[in-house]
């Protein structure tokens, strides 16, 4: 039994007539442990292979195709499986966002509070290795955070970003077919598992939150293309947060409230109505006694309303020269079965990347595509994100089990021996995974793993 928690009084007065006569049942949840979850990255996996290796029992979740329910305690920072991207460690109530609705292949997507990734490597899990990813991120340290988790997972059409949201309305008018908004709010939904979130609860930081919201619609709504999506979300049972804020801004703007999955309708409760009786039932909200998980709200919107612009930035992206060919190209046939095409160069990166004709400014982009390599007294010097995301198409692997003694003694940055392996760069696989690179000479394999992904174990 987990130990009571204490709600504010504020908050009781506050949530127990919207919540009703389910009140007791949230509270029989608050004394019971948190759920736990994850979901699989099927770019470099099937869930149904990842079910037979991982050791922890895990069950699916419904309205998920990649998602499980973990049943028991897990430490992914030492877990090769993790290392490797198989997985992201996820709330699996926050699951309901990416998967709220259908998305289209090709489309060109906004996650405009990204990190630290679940939601992007959902919306990845549905467009595979197609369209394009903006994941952004205003916090440069949690932007950070997020980058090592695309790299880890190896998605290759994605575009991380450290804007803030005006900067991106400036940059990107009329641009995306889907925009992800999961704002900032006052965390009530998180208080079972979010200590801090309970401690910093008041309704001044509701009221705060709720006006920081609908600024941060208002603002990225001209992003967003005629016919295009925009998915609202919050860890929040704050009706201020919540349906107030989608009433607030229908009456600005015309969009349609859309129904979300009949999977995801079974373990949410309908939204509550506004002040004003506006009717939000396509709203959903997400309990720990409708559904295994936290609290989560989440409205799907369509645009109705004409919106004109094009972005008038200029791509900073160019060509590889004469000379960055003769050095770029010939390695790559080293390293790779085949040279793909969309190489380009980005500042000092030599990336790959296939949206050429999306435009990217020469700041605040911490990742464009795959970063191949950069060159270095000409000399082309592999990138981590090489390996995490072209391993399977590189001519020379050493594919581990993960309970391999090899897998840690990489994993805390140790050179490794091989039988049968070329010499030169390569990829080590952990169960048909690409976790990084090596250069290897006689059956020695030197380490290229990150220094900050190590684990350091003894």
């Amino acid at each position: 039994m987990k130990e009571k928690i204490n709600l504010p009084k504020e908050f009781i007065e506050a949530r127990k007539p919207i919540i009703g006569k389910n009140w007791e049942s949230l509270i029989k949840e608050y004394e019971k442990e948190p759920i736990r979850g994850l979901q699989v990255n099927t770019l470099k996996i099937d869930p149904k292979t990842f079910q037979q290796k991982f050791t922890t029992k895990i069950e699916p979740i419904p309205y998920t195709s990649n998602g499980f329910y973990i049943e028991e305690e897990l430490k992914a920072g030492k877990d090769p499986l993790h290392h490797a991207g198989s997985y992201y460690v996820q709330e699996p109530s926050a699951m309901i966002v990416a998967n709220s609705l259908p998305i289209k292949k090709d489309s060109i997507i906004l996650d405009v509070c990204s990190a630290p990734g679940g939601k992007t490597i959902g919306i990845s899990n549905q467009l595979q290795k197609s369209g394009l990813i903006v994941a952004n991120e205003v916090n440069p340290t949690r932007a950070k955070i997020l980058l090592g988790n695309i790299e880890r997972m190896g998605i290759p059409n994605c575009l991380v970003t450290n804007f803030q949201v005006n900067q991106l309305r400036d940059l990107y008018p009329n641009t995306f077919d889907y925009i992800f908004l999961d704002t900032p709010c006052s965390g009530e939904g998180m208080f079972r598992k979010d200590e801090q979130a309970l401690q910093e609860w008041s309704l001044k930081a509701v009221d705060h939150c709720s006006k920081r919201s609908l600024e941060l619609l208002e603002t990225i709504n001209d992003c967003l293309k005629t016919d295009g999506y925009l998915i609202y979300s919050t860890c929040t049972f704050a009706k201020e947060e919540n349906e107030d804020i989608i009433e607030k801004f229908l009456n600005h703007h015309s969009y349609q409230i859309l129904p979300v999955p009949e999977s995801i309708q079974k373990v949410t409760e309908p939204g509550v109505k506004t002040n004003n009786q506006q009717t939000t039932e396509n709203c959903r909200r997400f309990y720990p006694y409708t559904g295994k998980g936290e609290g989560q709200f989440v409205a799907v919107l369509q645009k109705q309303e004409k919106q004109n612009g094009k972005s008038n930035i200029k791509s900073t992206i160019q060509p590889l020269t004469a000379q960055q060919k003769k050095i770029v190209i010939p390695a790559l046939k080293e390293i790779l079965i085949e040279v793909p095409d969309h190489i380009y160069q980005y500042k000092e990166k030599i990336i790959y990347f296939e949206k050429v004709d999306f435009p990217i400014p020469a700041h605040q982009v911490l990742c464009a595509g795959i970063t191949l390599g950069t060159i270095e007294k000409n000399r082309f010097i592999p990138h981590h994100q090489l390996f995490t995301s072209f391993g399977k198409q590189m001519k020379n692997q050493l594919n581990l089990k993960k309970d391999d003694p090899r897998v840690i003694q990489y994993l805390n940055g140790y050179e490794i021996e091989a039988e049968n392996i070329m010499d030169g760069w390569g990829v080590l696989l952990i169960e048909e995974c690409p976790t990084g690179g090596f250069k290897a000479s006689r059956g020695k394999l030197k380490n290229h793993y990150p220094k900050g992904l190590r684990i350091f174990s003894n």
